[in-house]
């Protein structure tokens, strides 16, 4: 049985927050019914992250973004992630968004995991699909999930993968760097749109998935850390 999902303060049955500036998604419970851990995408080159300002806690294991598209990688001359297994730092992440027209929510307490903060972007493309990302940090301000989602415009009530692809695609880049996000892409590719779907790489655990299984309207993907996935929950207030 699928963990219910608290939304301001009211309980919706699936496996995903759905609010566009909620915390991330699949919950770990879930995850681990499924196979084990959460998820991730695609990804394009992320060039120039600017740093945005935020009451999250400063990440430390910031990497510089690659200038220059290299060949495709096997898996054994990836590049070696920071600890966190992500490349950039969230603050990094966060402003290359918002400089491609993202609206930010502020830094706050994730609902999902204790002692983590979660914040969530979105913006409402051309075609009147909403694009959204969120980010989930520990303490230390170190990246552990993150998610990227694409919800079909009015109307639009199967969203075609292809239509998603981009997004997704880039938030992989955004989120590993060019070469590790790249290699995920034929995986994305052939998996978009399925109900769910896991793999990992190095150590993030990554998944797409749709809203629920009969609601193909929003197309995800996740990556999560260790360290998100062996949180534990929040503590209910008395």
């Amino acid at each position: 049985m699928i963990p219910p999902i608290v939304t301001n303060g009211k309980q919706h049955n699936g496996p995903i927050r759905v609010a566009t500036h909620e915390e991330p998604i699949v919950t770990r419970a879930f995850l681990r019914h499924r196979a084990g851990s959460t998820v991730l995408l695609l990804g394009i080159l992320l060039v120039g992250c600017s740093t945005a300002p935020s009451a999250r806690p400063t990440a430390t294991e910031t990497t510089s973004a690659p200038t220059a598209s290299p060949p495709a990688a096997t898996e054994s001359s990836l590049p070696t992630p920071a600890p966190s297994g992500f490349a950039f730092s969230d603050e990094g992440v966060i402003g290359y968004y918002q400089g491609q027209g993202f609206v930010c929510d502020d830094v706050q307490p994730s609902t999902s995991a204790s002692g983590f903060f979660y914040q969530g972007c979105q913006k409402v493309d051309a075609k009147g699909r909403t694009l959204v990302i969120g980010l989930t940090t520990d303490a230390a301000g170190t990246l552990a999930d993150g998610f990227a989602s694409v919800q079909g415009a009015a109307g639009e009530t199967i969203l075609d993968p292809t239509d998603a692809m981009d997004h997704l695609a880039g938030f992989l880049g955004a989120m590993l760097g060019d070469v590790r996000g790249t290699s995920l892409v034929e995986w994305l590719a052939g998996h978009l749109g399925d109900a769910f779907a896991q793999t990992t790489v190095d150590i993030l655990t990554v998944a797409t998935y749709t809203h629920s299984a009969s609601d193909h309207s929003r197309l995800y993907v996740e990556l999560a850390g260790p360290s998100y996935l062996n949180a534990p929950g929040p503590t209910a207030s008395p």
